[in-house]
């Protein structure tokens, strides 16, 4: 997988089940049950050597008890949003006692701990701090006003320029969060509140520079 681009966490309707090679899926045409899994973007060379893994040669990739086929996957963070994907589904025999009932191989197989960061929502939790900051820095920051220190001064701007860039790092953060797939409704109305929270910053600075060319 070296050189694929990770998208996101998603389902797909089907049953899992262990088997002598790995994890086979089952794939299903109804919503339920679903199977978790990792969505990345990857080039034909990719899909080649996934295929040759598989043991899936040109000459029988349709008779075998593994082929790849297009699924549709869910976005596990958003149900609302779907890819159409390749996937290596079985079409084998199974062994209804082998079943995964969770979906999730990794529950079954835990990775380690730098994977496990890897899909931690993390631009979600970024976007989320940077917003609740803002007003926490807002306000500190004329407390402040009442030492006359040169460093008292420097954390004032300090923290209204930190203030004034956190909304605008929490949208950013939170469309990150959105292309990589961890947004879900909660995270949309973040969005929005980031959203407003910048334009609040844009009319003071507006406003600030009005009154500077006045003068």
């Amino acid at each position: 997988m070296a050189g694929a681009v990770y998208v996101a966490k998603g389902t797909v309707s089907g049953m899992l089940y262990r088997s002598a090679d790995g994890p086979a899926l089952v794939s299903r045409d109804d919503d339920s049950p679903r199977v978790t899994g990792d969505l990345y973007r990857v080039t034909p060379e990719h899909l080649q050597e996934l295929d040759e893994l598989d043991g899936l040669a040109p000459e029988n990739r349709e008779k075998a008890d593994r082929r790849r086929s297009r699924v549709t996957v869910r976005c596990f963070y958003n149900a609302g949003d779907s890819w159409t994907a390749w996937a290596w589904v079985w079409h084998g025999p199974v062994d209804p006692a082998q079943r995964i009932q969770s979906g999730d191989w990794l529950q079954e197989y835990r990775p380690g701990l730098s994977e496990r960061l890897r899909r931690y929502p993390w631009f979600s939790l970024i976007g989320v701090i940077c917003l609740i900051s803002f007003p926490m820095w807002i306000l500190v920051a004329p407390i402040t006003s009442y030492y006359t220190s040169p460093l008292a001064r420097l954390t004032r701007d300090a923290m209204i320029l930190g203030g004034a860039f956190s909304p605008f790092a929490a949208a950013y953060s939170l469309w990150l969060a959105k292309r990589r797939g961890e947004s879900n409704g909660l995270y949309g109305c973040v969005f929005a509140v980031a959203l407003f929270a910048c334009g609040l910053v844009a009319i003071v600075v507006l406003a600030v520079m009005i009154k500077a060319i006045r003068r």
